[in-house]
């Protein structure tokens, strides 16, 4: 199938050789969602996730979702030059055009809003989020060619003319960083290896560690901005990582409430259009049933930006220490064996 075809595309030498190196913390607060091969989710619905959320590999994904320092850093990069798109324009965060920049392209200045830089991003593609995850994979690096490829083949994106469904590949071997798969980002946020006592594994039905719903409300007050509109108050202002209390089983916060988070996968696997979307978004009205474990997610085009959607990050556990040049081949080669499937 296309779809399988595109998903054996393969990178550069250079690429390839990068990455045997660790994957870098940056700034991200990182949780490691060890428990391979954890039972799936057997609960509620028969619908998409029902025996889904089982994975065979540790790997890390970040306790919050990517802020809007972050994001301003990685667009910042790119836009102030001539003849390179800008990306789109997020609905909500804590940045906004600078107005004293004259060019070239355009610049980002933070609002003048408290904890600006810890906002959540929310209104972008998910073609934006993967190229993200190649610039995180390529050092970060200001070359253009550092945000097409790595963790996604930008050349395979498009339309086949023959079907009128996308051409956009998944996940390539080797990367570094990426957006969770639905497995991943189930696991991470309602599994819990210790659910039932010490290494007795199970779910819990909401992203609080519990079968109980959560309440919206303030920080202080509530447990999470999901479900919360007040008049004069501005829900997407709210810092990430104002509710420290309330975590998934593994330390992630803002499961509910922030933006709700572009996934990797395909709406299908046949005939693919849409990406799929999940969780709950600062103001969310239908926040208690999209909160849930068997929740289906919802879907959009990968090429245009969602007003609530964003997005957090997930990588490779990186190994101790430092890693001599000669092993370094082996290393890659174990990886290709245990590394996340395409």
């Amino acid at each position: 199938m296309l779809r399988k075809t595109l998903l054996a595309a393969t990178v550069s030498l250079p690429l390839a050789a990068a990455n045997a190196q660790p994957a870098p913390d940056y700034d991200f607060q990182w949780a490691t969602i060890g428990d391979p091969g954890n039972p799936a989710y057997d609960g509620g619905f028969h619908g998409m996730t029902t025996g889904r959320g089982s994975v065979d590999y540790s790997y890390r994904i970040s306790k919050l979702e990517v802020t809007t320092g972050q994001w301003m850093e990685f667009v910042n990069t790119f836009s102030q030059r001539d003849g390179h798109g800008f990306f789109s324009l997020p609905t909500f965060w804590g940045a906004a055009i600078d107005p004293s920049y004259s060019g070239p392209g355009i610049r980002w200045a933070p609002r003048d809003v408290p904890n600006w830089d810890m906002l959540p991003v929310a209104g972008i593609s998910w073609q934006e989020a993967a190229k993200y995850a190649n610039w995180l994979h390529n050092g970060k690096s200001s070359d253009p060619a550092a945000i097409e490829t790595g963790a996604y083949d930008t050349g395979t994106w498009g339309i086949d003319p023959a079907t009128g469904y996308r051409t956009d590949g998944g996940r390539l071997p080797g990367a570094k960083f990426w957006i969770p798969n639905l497995d991943e980002w189930q696991k991470a946020v309602h599994y819990d290896p210790d659910r039932y006592g010490p290494g007795e594994g199970g779910w819990w039905l909401h992203p609080n560690s519990t079968d109980d719903p959560l309440t919206p409300g303030r920080p202080g007050v509530g447990e999470t901005m999901a479900g919360i509109q007040e008049p004069q108050f501005g829900e997407w202002d709210v810092p990430l990582g104002s509710y420290p209390d309330v975590t998934t089983p593994w330390g992630l916060l803002d499961a509910s409430g922030g933006a709700d988070e572009w996934l990797e996968e395909w709406t299908h696997d046949i005939a693919p259009r849409h990406r799929w979307r999940i969780g709950t978004h600062a103001g969310q009205a239908s926040w208690e049933i999209s909160d849930r474990a068997d929740v289906i997610p919802s879907a959009a085009s990968p090429s245009g930006s969602v007003a609530t959607t964003g997005l957090r990050i997930a990588s490779v556990v990186p190994a101790p220490g430092t890693i001599a040049a000669f092993p370094m081949l082996l290393i890659a080669t174990r990886r290709r064996r245990t590394s996340p499937p395409q």
